[in-house]
């Protein structure tokens, strides 16, 4: 019985590949030109419209790894120059959860970009350090969708355990030893890789399960349930870890025996439009042709083609009608559509159905073909970086911007044309400085923060000394600084130390936005949790806050918290205006004048109060540090809003003490409700 359903398949696939062939016959062959327009078109496109989604999202890598290799394969340096935005912005980092393979994706375009140009470190330190702590803390136990880990503080996905997931770490490990020339990486791989494969592949259908929750489940038609997408994930990542792979690396045929043996399925599964299925082995279970799966079996296809895996004349004319079957799912403005949604078993798609990862299998796909028809740039991808690293130094854009920055210890800085500020990280959690908010004084419209940093950290030009640009003379230590928040318990004031962990917002260039979660001393045994929204749009001087407390992953209704603004010394000046909602700090630093303050709901307001808060004080000597406050409470959803930030006179914008004052009494600065960035089940 099993040589006869061996023998079935491979006729399937045979009929398969020659109404393949017969199909093509009736269609001219690609043209270079057109696929190309077709990569710019949808590049163009996906970049001019921004997601809301964080930097370092599993949804958003396939992205920047098809904007870099349509940057390479058309010569075109503005789409490399947005992913060295993008990197810039996430700190070069994976996400905050140290095992989780969907936060190690964005490793492949921070890699690919640190191995053009090794003088920038920066690019490999944060994922570098991230796979070091894994080898030196692994995780060894059977994990597995169908079971709740053993051991504390293990999470499911700690290991390979869902199929998509080799899309995502694998090939950021064949790149660390590249970068490195370390075979730790590399047996990290080969150890986790053969541990998915022993638990989800399936050898006689030659496709791999979902996660261990599918094994054995079947479609409506009785075969056994695959998904497009996720085999997608898998077979595009093969590609790309084949990529990397050392080509005397012991374990280098298993991969390539792998891509082969599932190249077989893929394209018996490859309907008549050139597109496929959500459920491979039953078409008509979800019907209509999947875009994202599609791309990815269509790109994978096509490198194996050009790496000479695969032989052209037998597999050539399926890529011919994927790529035909995606241009059909292509508007005319280059919007992406029939992407399947994101969760762990297709939903419900049409033409308006998009996603990041769509996009970016789509710019992978088509790269690859314009590489197959001789229509790509021969300008060596170096040079092309060269070009959009160039572009985006010289770049002075006014814009809204916030990035993370491991490199100064964790900080996190985001600013406009008009103000910066910084919080910072898990790296000074032993020092003086909490969650507390800076501010830095700006005199230009254009940003500044990268320049400084860099100044200071490699070029011993101090941020804290203007030249001409501004500077950070503003101290904040372990005071609240500027809109600073804190529990209010019992007359006092709880704070958090630094942030947890910090993502930031993929916007436009008219907003910076950034999401932050800090941790509070627990309460009566209650660990109390803060997410905190932030949000600061150009032309403005405050900040647009709304912080959502929890307690064991619940809203925390009705907690009282403050939100406070720093003096910087004696003498400052403070108004504090509750039935107008808001309070400010006035005072003077190096001879120009500094307005700092905060606005709320007057309705929301529970009472204000100047208050003087003991501090730590960067010299070790406790002090008083006066403060305003203004006390609020928690609303049904856990939720409080306000805006903080300041003003200072030598950036022109505001005069005097009057002026900021109007500033802040302006209805226009009134606090409104930050939309909450939706999250995805299982992070927290």
């Amino acid at each position: 019985m099993k040589r006869l359903g061996q023998w079935a398949r491979a006729v399937s696939l045979c009929l398969a590949m020659a109404a393949s062939l017969a199909a093509q016959a009736k269609e001219p062959p690609l043209a270079a030109a057109q696929v190309r327009a077709a990569l710019l078109r949808s590049a163009d496109w996906q970049l001019a419209h921004p997601r809301r989604i964080e930097t370092t999202d599993w949804i958003i890598a396939p992205l920047y790894d098809g904007l870099l290799r349509a940057a390479f394969a058309t010569d075109e340096p503005r789409f490399a120059e947005a992913v060295l935005r993008f990197g810039n912005q996430s700190g070069w980092s994976p996400r905050w959860r140290p095992y989780m393979a969907d936060d190690h994706a964005v490793g492949h375009a921070w890699l690919d970009l640190y191995l053009l140009d090794r003088t920038r470190k920066e690019r490999l330190a944060p994922l570098q350090q991230t796979f070091d702590y894994i080898l030196a803390h692994p995780v060894t136990e059977a994990l597995d969708f169908r079971n709740t880990p053993a051991t504390p503080g293990i999470a499911r996905t700690d290991r390979w355990t869902w199929c998509d997931s080799l899309y995502m770490g694998p090939p950021v490990l064949a790149k660390l030893y590249r970068a490195t020339g370390d075979r730790k990486y590399l047996d990290l791989l080969d150890r986790e890789f053969r541990y998915t494969y022993d638990s989800l592949y399936d050898p006689q259908e030659r496709l791999f399960w979902r996660d261990g929750t599918y094994i054995g489940k079947t479609a409506p038609n009785g075969r056994k349930q695959f998904w497009s997408r996720g085999n997608g994930w898998v077979y595009a990542g093969l590609a790309l870890l084949l990529e990397d792979l050392p080509a005397d690396h012991p374990t280098r045929p298993f991969y390539e025996k792998l891509f082969k043996e599932m190249t077989g399925p893929v394209v018996a599964a490859q309907q008549a439009d050139g597109l496929w299925r959500s459920s491979m082995l039953d078409a008509a279970h979800i019907p209509g042709g999947e875009q994202s799966g599609s791309a990815f079996f269509t790109f994978g296809l096509a490198w194996g083609v050009n790496r000479g895996l695969l032989p052209k004349k037998q597999y050539w004319p399926a890529v011919e009608r994927g790529w035909r079957g995606l241009m059909g799912t292509v508007k005319a403005d280059g919007l992406v559509g029939y992407v399947q949604p994101v969760g762990e078993k297709p939903g419900k798609f049409d033409q308006n159905s998009t996603q990041l990862y769509g996009t970016g299998a789509f710019l992978l796909a088509g790269s690859e073909i314009l590489r197959a028809l001789g229509g790509a740039t021969k300008t060596p991808p170096a040079k092309i970086l060269a070009a959009a690293q160039a572009a985006y130094d010289a770049d002075r854009t006014p814009r809204a911007y916030a990035r993370l920055v491991p490199e100064r210890r964790d900080d996190l800085a985001w600013e406009n044309d008009r103000v910066a500020f910084r919080i910072y990280g898990p790296a000074l959690r032993a020092s003086v400085e909490d969650s507390g908010i800076d501010a830095w004084f700006k005199k230009v419209d254009y940003p500044v923060i990268d320049k400084w940093y860099r100044g200071d950290l490699h070029d011993k030009v101090s941020y804290h000394q203007d030249h001409g640009e501004g500077y950070d003379a503003y101290g904040v230590g372990d005071t609240r600084g500027v809109g600073g928040l804190g529990l209010w318990r019992d007359g006092k004031l709880v704070t958090a130390d630094t942030y947890r962990h910090a993502d930031v917002i993929w916007t436009s260039p008219e907003v910076a936005e950034f999401v932050v979660a800090y941790d509070y001393p627990e309460i009566d045994g209650r660990k109390i949790r803060e997410k905190r929204i932030v949000r600061l749009k150009l032309g403005e001087q405050l900040n647009e806050v709304d912080a959502n407390f929890t307690v064991d992953g619940k809203p925390l209704a009705g907690l009282e918290v403050a939100v406070g603004v720093a003096t910087q010394k004696p003498g400052a000046t403070l108004a504090l205006r509750p039935k107008d909602g808001w309070m400010s700090v006035w005072e003077t630093i190096d001879g120009q004048g500094v307005g700092t303050g905060a606005t709320f709901l007057a309705a929301e307001l529970r009472g204000m109060k100047r208050a003087t808060l003991p501090s730590a004080g960067h010299d070790g000597k406790a002090k008083g540090v006066e403060h305003a406050l203004a006390i609020l409470r928690t609303d049904a959803d856990g939720r409080v809003n306000y805006r903080a930030g300041f003003g200072w006179t030598g950036a022109g914008k505001i005069a005097d003490r009057a002026a900021w004052e109007a500033y802040l009494a302006d209805p226009a600065r009134a606090s409104a409700k930050t939309p909450i960035v939706k999250r995805r089940v299982g992070e927290e």
